[in-house]
C-alpha cells in the first residue's frame, strides 16, 4: 500500500495526549502490520521524528516544508486550534505517487498527484475540499470517504443521497463511503445501492484519529485485497472499535475485532442531562455536553438550564462531580420504572452513591468523550 498523508503534531488537554501522527502517519502505522512493506509519503520539518515508523517497517519518503504544524485540542471532541494558522501555512510542491492501491489524504501544506489502479481518497477538510481528479490524479478505481460535513461542502447538497450522487458523477467514483460519527458509515456504490455499516461498541472512547483509522483500514481491504466495499467498511468499523479500546495507541496488535458488539440502530431519541452547574467547571460540562450533542443532531436537556419541562428522554446522562442525589432522584426512579439507560461519567476518585442505581440499566465510564459516544449509543438501541 501506498500512503500519502499528513504527519502533524497532536496535544490534547484532557486526556493528556502528545504524539506526532496526523492522518498519514497514524494511517501507515495502523496499516504497518497487515499491509507490511508499505510506503508513506509525507511533509516534515528537520526534526521532526519518524523513527517509530521505521521501526515499524515502513518505507518513508519525506518532502521538507519549514515549520511544524500542530493541532492542539482541549478534548477530544473540541474543535482544534491549529499552529501556524491555516491561512500563514506555506504550500509545498506536490508530491506525486504512483502504484496499485493508493490511499491518499488531504494537506495543509500542499498536495498530492495520484496514479493508481485503485485509489482511496479523504479530503480531511470542510474547508474548500477539493475533488480527487481536479490535481490531475487518476485511478482505474476510486472511492472517496469522506464525512457529512465533508460531503456537504464539497457539493454544495445537505441532502446525503443527492450530495453522494453528485459527487460519484463528478469524480468518476465507483464507492463513496460517509463516516458518520457514533452511527457508523453509509456506503454507497455506483449501482445506486445504500448500505447502513453499523458503529461497534468499544468500553471507551478515543476519538482522535478514528476517521484516519476507518478510512486506512477500507483502504488496506478495499484496494489492496479486493473485498467489497461494504465488507471493507464493516471490517474498518471493527478496527475503529479496538482503536478506541487501546486509547489511541498504534499499531492495533489484537486485529481479531469479531468480539464487538454492533449498535442497532440508525435513529436516536433525546437524552436528560443531570449535572450540577453551581461552578464553573460543572456548568462548562453540561454545556459542552448539549453543545456536541447539538453538533451530532441530538436533543440534550438539563432541567436547570432549560425553561421545559421534559418526559419523553431516552437516555440520561449523569455528570458525577457534584451530584445532586435528591435532586436528581426521581428521574432516576423513573429511568429504573421505565428501564431508561443511564451512563455515568465519574472522572478520577469523584464519589457517587452507586446504590441509588441498584436496578437501573447503567454504564460507567470515566472521561467525556467515552460518557458522550455510550449514551449517544444507549439512545439509540432504547428506541
Amino acid at each position: 500500500m501506498h500512503i500519502v498523508g499528513g504527519l502533524y503534531r497532536e496535544l490534547c488537554c484532557v486526556p493528556e495526549w502528545d504524539a506526532v501522527w496526523g492522518s498519514g502517519g497514524r494511517a501507515a502505522a495502523a496499516l504497518s502490520i497487515i499491509s507490511p512493506g508499505s510506503t508513506f509519503y509525507s511533509y516534515a520539518a528537520g526534526d521532526e521524528s519518524v523513527d517509530l515508523l521505521k521501526r515499524l517497517g515502513l518505507r518513508v519518503k519525506l518532502h521538507e516544508r519549514p515549520t511544524n504544524i500542530v493541532f492542539a485540542y482541549f478534548h477530544p471532541l473540541s474543535k482544534p486550534h491549529i499552529e501556524p494558522n491555516i491561512e500563514g501555512i506555506a504550500q509545498q510542491h506536490s508530491i506525486n505517487v504512483d502504484g496499485d492501491a493508493v490511499l491518499r489524504f488531504g494537506f495543509l501544506e500542499g498536495d498530492a498527484i495520484v496514479t493508481a489502479k485503485r485509489a482511496v481518497y479523504d479530503p480531511q477538510t470542510w474547508r474548500n475540499p477539493v475533488a480527487f481528479r481536479a490535481n490531475g490524479s487518476t485511478a482505474q478505481e476510486l472511492a472517496i470517504v469522506l464525512n457529512e460535513l465533508e460531503l456537504f461542502s464539497l457539493t454544495n447538497l445537505k441532502d446525503l443521497e443527492l450530495a453522494t450522487a453528485l459527487l460519484m458523477e463528478k469524480d468518476s467514483a465507483s464507492v463513496v463511503v460517509v463516516k458518520r460519527g457514533f452511527q457508523g458509515a453509509t456506503v454507497f456504490d455506483s449501482s445506486g445501492q445504500r448500505t447502513n455499516i453499523s458503529a461497534y461498541k468499544s468500553s471507551k472512547v478515543f476519538k482522535i484519529g478514528t476517521g484516519d483509522i476507518f478510512t486506512a483500514i477500507f483502504a488496506h481491504y478495499w484496494a489492496e485485497k479486493d473485498v467489497c466495499a461494504i465488507d471493507s467498511a464493516n471490517i474498518a468499523s471493527r478496527f475503529v472499535a479496538a482503536y478506541c479500546d487501546g486509547a489511541g495507541q498504534l499499531p492495533i496488535i489484537d486485529n481479531d475485532c469479531t468480539n464487538y458488539v454492533p449498535v442497532r440502530n440508525f435513529t436516536y431519541g433525546s437524552i436528560l442531562i443531570l449535572g450540577a452547574i453551581d461552578t464553573l467547571g460543572r456548568r462548562y460540562i453540561v454545556e459542552e455536553a448539549k453543545f456536541v450533542f447539538q453538533e451530532f443532531g441530538i436533543t440534550a436537556f438539563n432541567p436547570a438550564l432549560d425553561e421545559r419541562t421534559f418526559s419523553s428522554e431516552s437516555a440520561i446522562l449523569v455528570i458525577a462531580d457534584g451530584f445532586n442525589e435528591s435532586a436528581f432522584n426521581k428521574y432516576i426512579e423513573n429511568a429504573k420504572i421505565k428501564n431508561i439507560p443511564i451512563v455515568i461519567m465519574r472522572e478520577g476518585a469523584t464519589y457517587i452513591n452507586e446504590e441509588l442505581f441498584v436496578g437501573a440499566q447503567v454504564t460507567i465510564v470515566g472521561d467525556f468523550t467515552s460518557a458522550i459516544y455510550h449514551i449517544a449509543w444507549a439512545t439509540c438501541e432504547y428506541l
